[in-house]
């Protein structure tokens, strides 16, 4: 009896894990979808943006943010959802900050290096 009470207890576990990661990912393609459907619209999609890095941020989701943050560094636009792309990048960094050291950290460093080429 106690071996199945352990074994429904797991798949509770489970059951949870995997309906917090389907509303986490149906979240950030919902900002996704936010930002990219805001991109012309200037401060609009800039707001997007920041809170997209912040919820990937919060979530601690170092993949996501460092592939967009990647985009943002190497986009050929000097411009970005109507700010300087890389003061835009330095705001977004302040954002990701504590939750996620180390990708603030190589990419304050290329920023850095970026600010320093243009």
């Amino acid at each position: 009896s106690s071996g199945i009470n352990a074994g429904r207890s797991q798949e509770a576990v489970v059951s949870t894990q995997s309906t917090g990661k389907r509303v986490y990912l149906n979240t950030v393609q919902q900002l996704e979808q936010r930002v990219r459907v805001a991109e012309s619209a200037g401060e609009e999609g800039k707001t997007w943006v920041v809170s997209l890095v912040r919820y990937l941020a919060l979530n601690k989701d170092e993949t996501r943010l460092r592939e967009l943050l990647q985009r943002l560094l190497a986009s050929s636009s000097p411009r970005v959802h109507g700010s300087d792309r890389l003061e835009l990048v330095g705001e977004l960094l302040k954002v990701v900050g504590a939750s996620c050291q180390r990708v603030y950290s190589e990419f304050k460093q290329q920023l850095e290096w970026a600010a320093n080429r243009s």
